[in-house]
């Protein structure tokens, strides 16, 4: 099964109590849902970049395949690389 894991940054609007818009999702596996939101077998560091690199396999099959909304922005990829 696939999950939608929504960002844990605050940059993309992640606050106590409050998830990230949709736009900051990434078709993750339920392991891998899990180990990038709560899991201590990786450093934030290394969950927050392999959640940026499953956000951005996400959009670009989202936008390849034709499913990414219309009325949303696709997000500019390179701000994730910072």
């Amino acid at each position: 099964m696939v999950q939608a894991a929504h960002s844990n940054m605050s940059q993309h609007g992640k606050g106590r109590g409050i998830k990230a818009s949709d736009e900051y999702t990434a078709a993750l596996c339920l392991k891998c849902h899990y180990e990038i939101d709560q899991g201590s077998k990786f450093s934030r560091e290394a969950r927050q970049t392999a959640w940026m690199a499953a956000h951005i396999s996400t959009v670009r099959k989202l936008v390849d395949s034709g499913q990414w909304p219309v009325d949303i922005p696709i997000p500019n990829q390179a701000q994730f690389m910072r």
